[in-house]
């Protein structure tokens, strides 16, 4: 593989956690660096890269460090920092991860394949072009073996005057060829143009030329103009426009458009490959709210940088389009394992929640993704795109900023109309059972029933799940309570090291992943580490501002995105507990 150097590229802050990060970084480093990248690193080599990350300028360090990857072995890495910004007064910082023993062998290949290229256009007699944005001009140059010669480097308006001026195009051409520069400078997506001149021989001869050329995105604000230019013997020949690409195409996005990804999908699965693919349906969060406070033109720029993320995190591996007003269908083939697959995902969620970090204040773009895999889940297209609707369901309900991947023991069947393409999903039966339960016991309440503060705490247990309650009070943080798999005795850390100021004004901390911790508050960190916790929904009771105790619904040897309605519930029942227990003296 020709970039097997390049181990890939993440975002991270002063404490090394991943802000954001390409498919190729987690392929490499797998599940160790979702939060941290520190525990990847040699230890005696941290330092190296600490100090590049001292600094908040424009300029690119570069250091050597030993990296383990997710096959457990050290290698020389080449990491190249490079400050990013900041975003909640933290600074971010862009690191590039390269290995450097394939280097200079891939960088030969690179040399090797470009002079390949070159020798090839050296046979053509066509001439290439390219137009930046940023200087505004043009150049026009050819290939001769390994060597480019520039015919022409000049600003496109001096270009423009100097070839009307001197008599290089002739009058009955004068419109085409304004109209050509026009184009250029406007960067319309895709133009082709003929005319006489003897502008690419400085006035010497007359010869009939086709200009072709489109426009290039690498991002909404970054473009260049690429074209040929091509002697053509005759004035009547055919304009070669691509009408098969320009009709299958979303031009907002530059993704193909619904048909033609349905079409994609449809074709490729008739074949009945013997390899994976996955149907990934993947919606933009909240983008009609977006559109509405923000304005459309904001709205076109996140489709276009939604598109450009996921083209670049699929590569080679599939193909995306975009089927509604924020939303794309991905089909990705080839996966290796359900592993693989997480880390195309990954890639695309957390750099979409970096995308316009620091655009707006309160911004945050998230989008959320459903999966279905044939041929596990079934070889028929119409059934696998409701599987993957439904799991998009199961995800934005769960709280969005998250993808589902459709499993049928765990999910459900879908109950499908073929031949009207409806999948209903049902409401949830685990979301109806909750709700009712919370109902129950608030209708006691009213009632004067106060519950058993035992028996409360193994009913919610049971009801969310959950492997572990604890309750802790006292100036200690001693347990006091506690039902399932507590292997905890106190939670002393609650009163150290500012702990408390993560907590909302509900008095929650949500911890989805422990890891989140590491770098931010070790002693934290360490302790609930030891203790096996995975993730907590913890609610901090207080009396007028005081810290009397903190209930703890915990995961045990697990980790688990908290759903925004489970969280919602165990506030409601944090609150419950406290109330218990400062009614009954415990606190």
């Amino acid at each position: 593989m020709e970039n097997n150097y390049r181990i890939g590229r993440a975002i991270v802050d002063g404490s090394f956690h991943t802000q954001s990060a390409d498919e190729a970084f987690f392929t490499y480093f797998g599940n160790d660096v979702t939060y941290s990248i520190k525990r990847t690193i040699y230890p005696d080599d941290t330092e190296k890269i600490e100090e590049l990350m001292k600094f908040s300028d424009n300029a690119e360090r570069k250091t050597v460090i030993r990296m383990k990857g997710i096959n457990g072995e050290m290698r020389w890495v080449l990491a190249s920092v490079r400050f990013s910004g900041q975003s909640g007064g933290e600074n971010l910082y862009s690191i590039d991860f390269s290995d450097i023993f394939t280097l200079e062998e891939n960088s030969y290949r690179r040399k090797k394949s470009l002079s390949r290229c070159r020798f090839i256009l050296s046979l053509s007699s066509d001439l290439a072009f390219e137009y930046n944005f940023e200087t505004k001009r043009i150049r026009i140059y050819m290939s001769d073996c390994c060597r480019e010669i520039t015919v022409t480097d000049e600003s496109l308006e001096k270009w423009r005057e100097r070839a009307i001026n001197s008599g290089y195009v002739l009058s009955r051409y004068t419109d085409t060829f304004n109209t050509l520069c026009r184009d250029i400078k406007n960067g319309v997506y895709r133009f082709d143009y003929e005319l006489e001149t003897s502008i690419l021989t400085n006035g010497r001869t007359k010869e009939l030329c086709l200009f072709k050329g489109v426009t290039h995105h690498t991002d909404p604000k970054n473009k260049m103009v690429y074209g040929i230019i091509s002697v053509i013997s005759s004035r009547h020949k055919a304009k070669d426009i691509n009408l098969i690409l320009e009709a299958n195409k979303d031009t907002l996005s530059g993704l193909l458009n619904k048909r033609a990804v349905t079409s994609y999908a449809v074709d490729i699965l008739s074949e009945k490959p013997s390899y994976n693919i996955n149907l990934v349906i993947l919606d933009i969060d909240d983008f009609t709210e977006i559109n509405s406070r923000y304005g459309h033109l904001f709205g076109d720029e996140v489709i276009y940088t939604i598109a450009s993320i996921v083209k670049k995190e699929i590569g080679t591996r599939g193909i995306a389009g975009r089927i509604s007003g924020g939303g794309f269908l991905i089909v990705l083939e080839g996966t290796r394992d359900e592993e693989d697959l997480r880390g195309v995902l990954r890639a695309i969620r957390t750099n979409t929640e970096y995308a316009f970090a620091e655009r707006f204040e309160n911004f945050h773009l998230t989008c959320s993704m459903g999966v279905s895999t044939y041929p596990i889940d079934s070889a028929d297209y119409d059934e696998l795109f409701m599987q993957a609707d439904k799991a998009l369901y199961l995800a934005q309900e769960k709280g969005k900023n998250r993808y589902v991947i459709y499993d049928i023991n765990k999910h459900g069947p879908v109950e499908k109309d073929i031949e009207n393409k409806i999948a209903f999903l049902s409401s949830g039966k685990d979301t109806t059972e909750k709700l009712s339960f919370v109902g129950n016991i608030t209708e006691s309440l009213v009632f004067g029933r106060i519950p058993d503060i035992s028996v409360l705490l193994e009913q919610i247990r049971s009801q969310f799940s959950i492997d572990d309650i604890c309750v802790f009070a006292g100036n200690d943080m001693s347990l006091i309570l506690s039902c399932g798999n507590a292997s905890s005795r106190n939670a002393s850390y609650v009163l150290e090291n500012n702990f408390t100021n993560r907590f909302s004004g509900d008095s929650v901390f949500v911890i989805d992943n422990v890891n989140e911790l590491e770098g931010r508050d070790d002693n934290a960190f360490m302790r609930l580490s030891s203790e096996n916790i995975g993730g907590a929904v913890q609610y901090l009771i207080t009396d007028e501002g005081i810290v009397k105790g903190m209930v703890s619904f915990c995961y045990i040897g697990r980790f688990k995105k908290w759903s925004v309605s489970d969280i919602n519930y165990l506030v409601i029942f944090g609150r419950l507990i406290s109330s218990i227990l400062k009614k009954q003296a415990f606190i």
